[in-house]
């Protein structure tokens, strides 16, 4: 059982955020970007539609979660496993900063925040050479994660939206700011494009590669959070489909 469990939400993000400044500020590893906001562009009738005609494809996985309540509002093929792409590069992070008790150097802070915000591919690699498949099974047992496969790069919706049930209630026992403020600071994504511009705290992560296009959020609406996280295959995003599923189920499950 993480150590961070038996304390209340409130004393666990007072744990990390000094943790946050102790370690990672204090390495002299620093965020690069600004943590920006729900964009708020208009939901149209196009949008909509695509939303509609796509919420059961095939070729798709996603999963809608109350980060407060733990009960997930919306699932379709959440467990299916999908090549991420880019998604696992947190989870990684978060594996290795649970193997050195979040006693990272500044070159290796540095890497975790290259790989969440611009999804720097070589800071991925320099992650992964320093954990193993040993480091990782650890990590899923004791956050109660699913049984994937974050190295090689196999992971599903509800893996992640376990993921950031874990970040944003601040159960990691390592890391747990310094991820959470990394994410919100992702320069990719569509999905936040068409959230309400209230939505002032959100992040995530997105993945591509080959015909797998995937993206995921956290975020807090009208004060609750929530995670949205969208895989698929198939080349089943050459335009904004992501963007309207991820704008479709945020309208139907959290609004």
């Amino acid at each position: 059982m993480p150590a961070s469990s038996v304390l209340g939400v409130s004393a666990r993000k007072t744990r990390a955020q000094w943790e946050y400044h102790s370690r990672f500020l204090a390495s002299g590893a620093r965020l690069r970007f600004r943590a920006h906001s729900a964009h708020g562009r208009p939901w149209t009738s196009g949008m909509e539609q695509v939303y509609r005609a796509h919420r059961r494809d095939p070729r798709i996985g996603y999963a809608v979660k109350n980060l407060a309540t733990g009960r997930y509002l919306a699932e379709f093929q959440a467990d299916k496993l999908f090549v991420g792409g880019s998604m696992p590069k947190p989870a990684v992070a978060a594996v290795l900063l649970e193997k050195r008790r979040g006693n990272l150097t500044r070159e290796e802070f540095q890497h975790v925040v290259y790989a969440c915000d611009q999804s720097i591919n070589a800071s991925w690699f320099q992650l992964l050479a320093r954990i193993t498949p040993e480091d990782e099974r650890n990590f899923e047992w004791k956050y109660h994660l699913p049984d994937v496969a974050i190295i090689n790069n196999w992971q599903s919706p509800r893996f992640y939206a376990e993921f950031y049930e874990r970040c944003v209630n601040y159960r990691l026992d390592y890391g747990n700011e310094l991820l959470l403020e990394a994410m919100r600071r992702d320069q990719y994504g569509l999905g936040r494009w068409v959230m309400p511009a209230s939505i002032t705290y959100i992040g995530g992560k997105t993945g591509n590669y080959g015909e797998w296009d995937h993206e995921s959020l956290f975020f807090y609406h009208r004060g609750t959070p929530y995670a949205i996280v969208l895989y698929t295959r198939g080349n089943f995003a050459p335009g904004n489909q992501l963007g309207c599923m991820m704008g479709g189920l945020f309208r139907d499950y959290c609004a």
